[in-house]
C-alpha cells in the first residue's frame, strides 16, 4: 500500500471517529422566557434532543409538560412556576345562600380555586376554622352510635339540602371489640343521600371510597360534608356542578382568580431526566422513566380533593388501590414514581388532600426533603409511600400529617411492600392527627409466605403521634409499627416521643406466615403510654398461638409512670431493657437531646446480632446525638 493511500485511509478514519465523537457529545441549550426564543417550556421540549439543556427564566408557565427525550435537563433561573391553573376573568355577581358571590360557566373540570395566592376550600359543613389536619371543626357533626347527631335548628335545616355533597368521615370499629369507639380504619368518602327520620346522615355505600360500612360505619363517627351547594356560605369557599363555578370571594383580596384545570405539571416517560429549581403549584407529577431526578424543586397543593368510589368488589370491606392508596390517573397520589433509580434531593412537598409522594419503583433516594401539611382527607394515607425495593429515605422532615410519615406498603391490597429499604436520620413531628392504627412508620406484609423484607429503620426521631383530638378513639397511634407478622426488620436507635405506643408488633399469622427476624433494639421512648404487642390469630379466649420471632433488646423507656406493656408471650425475646427511668438519666430530652448521662445506661448494653452495644437506648454517649431531619436552609 502506498504512503498516499495509507495517509488517506488514516485521515478518513480520523474524520469518521471525530464525527462520531462530536455527534454523541454535542448538545444544545434552549432558552425559555417572555423575551427568549421559546415562550413556553413545551415549545422548547419539541426542539430538544438527547443531552440538551433547557434554561427557563423566572415566571409562571401555565402548561403540562410531556417529557419523552432521554438525558435532558430543565433548569429554572429565579422563581420558575409550573402552574396547573388558568386565570379566570369576567366572573358575574350572584346571590348564593344569602351571600354576595361570583359565578362563571366552565368547559373544563375545575379541581381547585385560588384568589391571588389564597387557596379556596370547597364548600363544606361545618365551616373551616382550624387546620385541615385537625378534626376540631367537626363540632356539630358527631354521629353517636345511636345514629343521632347534635345539630342546632338552623343547621338541621341546612343539612337536609346537602344531597349533592360528599360525607368525609371517620367511623366505628368492630362493635364486639370496641363498642361505640371510633377508628380511622373506617374512614370513608361517600355521596350524601339524605337524613333519615332520626337525623342521621345516610350515604350511598355502593359509592363509598373505603372503610368498612354496613352497621359498622354509617351511624357512628365524626366528619364533615364537602362539595354541597347549600354549604357555600362563607368567603373563601367555592362550589361546582361541572357546568359552573360559584364562589364567595375574600373581600380584602383583588379579583385575581385562578382555577386549577390540570392535574399534572409534568409527565416523564423517558430516562436520565433532571429537573432543577422548578416550583409546581397546583400540579402533580408522574415519573415512568428511570434515573429521573428532582433537585431543589417544590410541589405545593399537590393533590386536590377527589372522591373515588371503591373500584373492586372484593375490597368493599377494606381498601382498594384507587380508593385509598392514591390513583395516579387523577393525581391523588401526589408525585407518583414507577421508574427505578429516582432521586428527590432538597425538595419541598406540601399542602395535599392525600399523599405527597408514592414510590412504586426501586432504588430510589429521597434525601433532605420536607413533607408538610398532608392528608386532609382523613384517609389511611402516608406523606411518603415507599413501596419499592432498595429505596432509601434519609435526612427528611415530616410535619403536620393526617396519617403516617412513611409507609412501606401492604401485600394484600396493593400487592407490594418494600424490601431492602433504609429509612434513617429522619425527623417526624405531628403525625397521625386524623388516623389511628398507623404510626410514624408503618408496614404490613399480611400475605403469602411472608419472606423477610430485610429493611432497616434507624436513627430517626418522631415527636407526637396521638390520633385525632375530638371523639372517642381506639388509641393505636404508634411510633414504629410493624404490622401483621411482617418479617425481617431491624428497628434500632430510634426515638419516639409523646405517642400512644412507642412501637407495635402484631402477631396475626401462623406457621410459614409468622413474623421472623424482627429486632427492636437500642430505641428510646419518652412520654409514651405503652409498648405494644398484640395477637389476633385464633380465639382470644384461648391460649394464643404465638410463633413470631421478635427480639426486644437494650431499649430505654423514660416515663412519668410505668408504661403498660401488652402481652409479650414467651416466644418473644426480651433482654436487657430499662423501663420507667426518670428523665434525669438523659442529657436534655425536652430539647431533643437524648444522650444518656447515667452510668448504668452508659455501660449496660449487650451484643445484638453479633454487634456490641455498650449503651442502653438510642444514643451512644461517646458520640452524642446524631444529625437528623432536613436542612431547611437548602430547600426552595
Amino acid at each position: 500500500m502506498s504512503r498516499k493511500i495509507f495517509t488517506s485511509i488514516m485521515f478518513l478514519l480520523i474524520m469518521i471517529k471525530s464525527g462520531f465523537t462530536q455527534s454523541t457529545n454535542r448538545f444544545e441549550y434552549h432558552f425559555v422566557g417572555p423575551n427568549k426564543e421559546n415562550k413556553t417550556i413545551s415549545s422548547a421540549l419539541e426542539k430538544m434532543n438527547k443531552g440538551d439543556v433547557c434554561v427557563v427564566s423566572e415566571g409562571i408557565y401555565r402548561e403540562e409538560l410531556l417529557i419523552k427525550q432521554d438525558s435532558i435537563t430543565i433548569i429554572g433561573r429565579g422563581k420558575v412556576i409550573i402552574n396547573g391553573c388558568e386565570k379566570m376573568g369576567n366572573l358575574k355577581a350572584t346571590k348564593i345562600n344569602g351571600q354576595e358571590g361570583l359565578s362563571t360557566p366552565i368547559k373544563k373540570t375545575v379541581y381547585e380555586v385560588f384568589q391571588g395566592d389564597d387557596y379556596f376550600h370547597p364548600a363544606r359543613f361545618p365551616n373551616k376554622t382550624y387546620p385541615m389536619t385537625s378534626n376540631q371543626d367537626w363540632l356539630f357533626s358527631y354521629i353517636a352510635s345511636s345514629g343521632k347527631i347534635s345539630l342546632q335548628q338552623e343547621e338541621k335545616k341546612l343539612i337536609t339540602d346537602l344531597y349533592d355533597g360528599y360525607y368525609i368521615g371517620l367511623h366505628g370499629r368492630f362493635p364486639a371489640y370496641h363498642p361505640g369507639k371510633l377508628s380511622s380504619w373506617y374512614s370513608i368518602s361517600a355521596p350524601v343521600l339524605k337524613l333519615d327520620e332520626s337525623d342521621s346522615i345516610i350515604v350511598d355505600t355502593s359509592e363509598a371510597s373505603s372503610g368498612y360500612l354496613g352497621h359498622y360505619g354509617i351511624k357512628n363517627g365524626v366528619g364533615y360534608i364537602i362539595g354541597a351547594k347549600s354549604a357555600l356560605d362563607m368567603s373563601g369557599e367555592w362550589w361546582s356542578d361541572g357546568k359552573e363555578v360559584v364562589l364567595i370571594p375574600k373581600p380584602e383580596q383583588t379579583n385575581n382568580f385562578e382555577f386549577r384545570v390540570r392535574l399534572y405539571g409534568a409527565t416523564i416517560i423517558s430516562n436520565h431526566v433532571t429537573l432543577k429549581n422548578i416550583h409546581f403549584v397546583a400540579a402533580s407529577a408522574k415519573v415512568e422513566g428511570h434515573n429521573v431526578s428532582f433537585q431543589h424543586c417544590a410541589f405545593e397543593h399537590i393533590s386536590p380533593f377527589q372522591h373515588n368510589k371503591n373500584d373492586k368488589p372484593e375490597n368493599k370491606k377494606g381498601q382498594s388501590l384507587k380508593s385509598c392508596w392514591g390513583d395516579p390517573e387523577n393525581g391523588t397520589a401526589g408525585v407518583y414514581i414507577t421508574g427505578n433509580h429516582f432521586l428527590a434531593q432538597d425538595c419541598r412537598f406540601y399542602k395535599s388532600w392525600w399523599s405527597g409522594m408514592t414510590i412504586r419503583g426501586n432504588n430510589a433516594l429521597i434525601e433532605n426533603c420536607l413533607f408538610e401539611n398532608m392528608n386532609w382527607m382523613a384517609k389511611r394515607s402516608a406523606a411518603l409511600f415507599s413501596w419499592g425495593d432498595s429505596n432509601t429515605v434519609r435526612f427528611c422532615t415530616f410535619r403536620n400529617l393526617g396519617g403516617a410519615a412513611i409507609e412501606g406498603g401492604n401485600a394484600r391490597w396493593i400487592n407490594q411492600y418494600s424490601k431492602h429499604n433504609v429509612w434513617e436520620y429522619n425527623y417526624i413531628e405531628g403525625a397521625c392527627k386524623l388516623i389511628v392504627d398507623q404510626g410514624l412508620f408503618y408496614v404490613n406484609h399480611q400475605s403469602g409466605d411472608n419472606p423477610p423484607a430485610n429493611s432497616i429503620w434507624r436513627y430517626n426521631v418522631g415527636n407526637n403521634s396521638r390520633g385525632p383530638i375530638k371523639g372517642d378513639w381506639t388509641s393505636t397511634a404508634v411510633g414504629y409499627y410493624v404490622d401483621n407478622s411482617s418479617s425481617g426488620y431491624l428497628v434500632h436507635n430510634n426515638i419516639a416521643i409523646d405517642v400512644n405506643e412507642g412501637l407495635r408488633f402484631n402477631d396475626s399469622q401462623e406457621g410459614v406466615k409468622a413474623g421472623t427476624d424482627v429486632w427492636f433494639f437500642n430505641n428510646t421512648f419518652y412520654k409514651i403510654d405503652k409498648i405494644g404487642f398484640d395477637y389476633f390469630n385464633g380465639n382470644k379466649d384461648e391460649t394464643p398461638v404465638v410463633d413470631a420471632d421478635v427480639h426486644f433488646v437494650n431499649n430505654l423507656a423514660v416515663m412519668h409512670k410505668k408504661a403498660k406493656t401488652t402481652i409479650w408471650p414467651e416466644k418473644l425475646i426480651l433482654e436487657n431493657n430499662f423501663e420507667s427511668q426518670p428523665s434525669s438519666v438523659l442529657k436534655s430530652p425536652d430539647t431533643l437531646d437524648f444522650t444518656p448521662v447515667d452510668d448504668v445506661l452508659i455501660n449496660s448494653g449487650i451484643t445484638v446480632k453479633g454487634k456490641e452495644y455498650k449503651y442502653i437506648g438510642a444514643v451512644n454517649p461517646e458520640k452524642g446525638m446524631w444529625i437528623y431531619g432536613a436542612d431547611e436552609s437548602r430547600l426552595p
